[in-house]
């Protein structure tokens, strides 16, 4: 595409030619002489002040003004003489980038519909062969999944892969956040080095990424089963992410794996939250999400997993009433980060960061409490799951003797610290027992009890019936 600029100062057309050359190999750009602009062009870039009544644009030119002029009479000017857009300086080099750009893919679409025979895909595939037909594949196929880390960016994905020159026939097929295509399989390498090409002069386009998963297939199976196969492995962009292009071969199988956390992984994140162990919970995220290897558990339910993660945080939250609107605003929407994020690094990312600030903010409000019954409650919701944790513990905790504690608590609660902690191991019992399997001895150990015989007596006491009873009841 050939570019003239008529710009009255020769340092700023120079910058504008080496900024413009630099972006694209098929771009020429000449710098005409402002008394004399004759040179043939597809673009004209031109400074306005140059716009007088003598100045004669070429008949059905395309063009951009540059002006220093923030007025209506140049806005006006430029609309009266049907320019494309005008630059007001001082403009950002990515503005002027993106219009050149815009204006490029209308020339490019000209010039192949002039110069380029048109290649006859439709006698490849159809919609109905990939969706609701058991159309059998005639001949050898290679199927590119091609998705973009934004959708936005699709229309434009499907214009750069019709103007791209493939070395075989092919059909494109554009779906909501992907785009399938079909070639004739001849050669993979020849494709896999045609894509290769393809993704380097993308980047040259577009800021966003793309992933490429391409797989031939030789076997002779149907369309609706290849489709399927690559839908497959669209799902497989939540671990790979974006900025891939591979060959895929294998069958895709996710693993199984228990969506929900157990109950001793719930005791865990309550002690991490009530302690505040930011490091402990990073540690815990980036270990059960991002070191995962082949074969990988199903994304939905690693997203599953995540929200039963969050109904820990939300009950933390609800426990020491944090209920800013800030924080509620960041809970819902890394909510909506968990179901609905393209790829999991980004998530966890996003988790982690709402827990520093979570933890920061519940820092914030427990220095502003600060009441000695606050600090025990605290604590004893931290600990409750250990046996050996009592009195003597929190009061050292606290820098406090145990009978002053003692005393000050019963003071001002009406119940002994003791009868308050067995209130909250009893009341953990009760949830295990009505929420899980586990055995009664199992929900003794989860809930601070040295021995099964004596939960199940102090359990009596407090209930009126057994364990077992009123897991039945």
């Amino acid at each position: 595409m050939k570019i003239v600029l008529i710009i009255k100062d020769p340092l700023e057309a120079q910058g504008v030619k080496w900024l413009l050359t630099s972006q694209w190999t098929d771009v020429q750009v000449d710098i005409a002489d402002p008394a004399a602009p004759s040179i043939d062009a597809y673009l004209y870039i031109i400074d306005m002040q140059l716009l007088t009544a003598e100045f004669e644009l070429p008949p059905h030119a395309i063009w951009l003004g540059i002006s220093s002029e923030r007025t209506f009479q140049t806005v006006y000017k430029a609309l009266t003489l049907k320019a494309e857009d005008i630059l007001f300086r001082p403009f950002q080099p990515d503005r002027l980038i993106r219009q050149i750009q815009q204006i490029r893919f209308r020339w490019r679409n000209e010039f192949a519909q002039l110069n380029r025979p048109v290649q006859q895909r439709t006698d490849i595939v159809t919609y109905e062969n990939l969706l609701i037909g058991e159309t059998e594949v005639q001949t050898p196929v290679l199927l590119s999944l091609i998705a973009p880390s934004r959708v936005d960016e699709l229309d434009h994905l499907v214009r750069e892969l019709d103007m791209h020159d493939f070395p075989t026939a092919y059909d494109i097929f554009p779906f909501s956040d992907f785009v399938l295509v079909v070639h004739r399989l001849k050669e993979l390498k020849t494709l896999q080095e045609a894509y290769t090409i393809f993704y380097s002069q993308w980047k040259l386009q577009s800021d966003a990424l793309l992933t490429i998963y391409l797989h031939a297939d030789e076997s002779r199976t149907n369309y609706r089963a290849l489709y399927k196969k690559m839908r497959r492995l669209h799902e497989r962009i939540f671990y790979d992410g974006y900025d891939i292009l591979s060959v895929e071969q294998e069958e895709l199988h996710w693993r199984d794996m228990e969506p929900f956390l157990s109950p001793i992984e719930q005791r865990k994140w309550v002690e991490m939250l009530e302690k505040q162990q930011m490091e402990d919970i990073r540690k815990w995220v980036e270990q059960d999400f991002l070191t995962v290897e082949s074969p990988y558990p199903d994304p939905e339910m690693v997203r599953v997993r995540l929200t039963s993660i969050l109904a820990q945080v939300r009950r933390y939250m609800t426990t020491k009433a944090l209920k800013s609107y800030s924080i509620e605003k960041a809970y819902h929407a890394l909510f909506q980060s968990v179901i609905r994020e393209p790829v999991m690094y980004d998530i966890i990312q996003s988790f982690i960061a709402f827990m520093a600030d979570l933890l920061q903010a519940s820092s914030g409000e427990m220095q502003q409490k600060g009441s000695l019954v606050d600090k025990v409650r605290e604590r004893m919701n931290a600990n409750y799951w250990d046996a050996s944790w009592n009195l003597a513990a929190c009061a050292e905790e606290l820098h406090i003797h145990k009978s002053t504690l003692s005393r000050k608590y019963t003071n001002e609660v009406g119940k002994s610290f003791s009868d308050e902690l067995l209130e909250i191991r009893i009341a953990e019992a009760k949830r295990l027992l009505k929420e899980t399997d586990l055995a009664i001895g199992e929900v003794s150990e989860s809930t601070g009890f040295t021995h099964a015989t004596y939960f199940s007596k102090r359990f009596k006491e407090v209930m009126h019936m057994t364990p077992y009873q009123f897991r039945m009841s």
